[in-house]
């Protein structure tokens, strides 16, 4: 059984890591491509800190001074009292212990208070609310004989905050024309310190850099294992008519007979519709041929196991046709057979190279505007 590397996939049309500099009153974004669909953004502040639409707010939060493991005597040192917010006070008595350790305090504090969490920060004690933003607070009461233990400040209110504004996409200003432009604008100004902007998003096909507007994307990639993503039987053999059809013959040093004529031929001056598809038909013929031989020498001369799916047993049909929308655009239609009789049909378009490309993304789907050789 024969493999190779999947190298045809739709193109995902996705920016990625796009640096941009913040601009107006440090409050917007201008994307270099139309965004297709803004439910794909993603802003990262100087490069590093993902920003959501809503914005990012932080809990109300501090730590301690003292390192543990601490000794808690009861009646000097086991008592923390606080109020989450605008709710009442809450007050924990800590089970009195030697040397005991930061993450058993924690546990029961945050087992026994509500509305703020308690954790490990090395060996000192940290807490934060569950709730986020400039409405998060924690005020410590003066009596938290446990608090002055750990060493947290005592009569002193800790607030969340903003840490970042939220954002909304809008129509960027002087964008006209089929090239709509849009821009992130944040809430508010971002702080003194961020200067630049990392986006992700989707652009529109005709704009994509992935792809060059051609909808489809040459090259390889790894699954979630960490693998290249391959093909076999019915999918090899349809990669591999692809590549010796659309390559152009003497592109390969090492290897000069491998490819067609096609892109010469339809480049030259027509003459009659019908010499020109009849000499690419002949051209797409004779290829086949030789690549149904060197199938047969990989299989025969070389030991390599060929499956009876992967092996192109037979050339069916070879049709052209030409686009009435376009007359330098040609339909190469292709039928093969395999040695397990299965009947694969193929269609690609092809176009005459030009210096500019007047026919827009809206001409069928099934024409490559760019073919690569392999």
């Amino acid at each position: 059984m024969s493999y190779d590397r999947k190298l045809e996939f739709l193109c995902p049309h996705l920016v990625v890591d796009e640096y941009l500099v913040v601009k107006g009153l440090r409050n917007r974004v201008f994307p270099m491509r139309p965004i297709a669909s803004s439910a794909s953004i993603v802003a990262r502040v100087n490069g590093f800190i993902e920003v959501p639409s809503f914005g990012v707010d932080l809990p109300a939060s501090s730590k301690g001074s003292k390192e543990g493991p601490f000794t808690i005597v009861s009646g000097v040192s086991d008592t923390l009292r606080l109020r989450v917010g605008g709710g009442s006070w809450q007050t924990v008595v800590v089970p009195s212990g030697i040397k005991k350790s930061v993450s058993s305090i924690c546990s029961y504090l945050s087992s026994n208070f509500s509305g703020v969490q308690f954790y490990s920060v090395g060996e000192l004690v940290g807490f934060q609310t569950a709730q986020i933003g400039k409405d998060a607070t924690v005020f410590i009461h003066s009596a938290s004989t446990l608090a002055t233990l750990l060493g947290i400040p005592l009569n002193r209110e800790y607030r969340g905050k903003r840490a970042f504004p939220g954002w909304s996409v809008v129509s960027a200003p002087y964008s006209v024309g089929d090239r709509h432009r849009s821009m992130l604008i944040f809430d508010e100004p971002l702080p003194a310190e961020s200067n630049f902007v990392e986006l992700n998003y989707t652009t529109v096909q005709s704009e994509c850099r992935r792809c060059g507007g051609v909808g489809v994307e040459n090259d390889w990639r790894y699954n979630n294992n960490g693998s290249l993503q391959l093909v076999k039987d019915e999918e090899l053999l349809i990669q591999e008519l692809k590549k010796i059809i659309f390559s152009t013959r003497g592109s390969n040093p090492f290897h000069p007979w491998y490819g067609t004529v096609i892109l010469d031929q339809i480049g030259q001056k027509i003459l009659t519709g019908s010499v020109l598809q009849n000499r690419i038909v002949a051209d797409i013929q004779t290829t086949f041929s030789r690549w149904q031989s060197i199938k047969k020498q990989q299989e025969e001369s070389v030991g390599q196991p060929v499956t009876d799916r992967e092996f192109p047993f037979a050339l069916q049909s070879v049709t052209i046709e030409q686009s009435q929308q376009d007359p330098t655009i040609f339909f190469v239609n292709l039928v093969i057979r395999n040695r397990s009789f299965q009947t694969i049909p193929f269609s690609r378009g092809i176009r005459i190279p030009q210096p500019e490309d007047l026919l827009g993304s809206t001409q069928h789907e099934s024409i490559v505007k760019g073919l690569r050789n392999y």
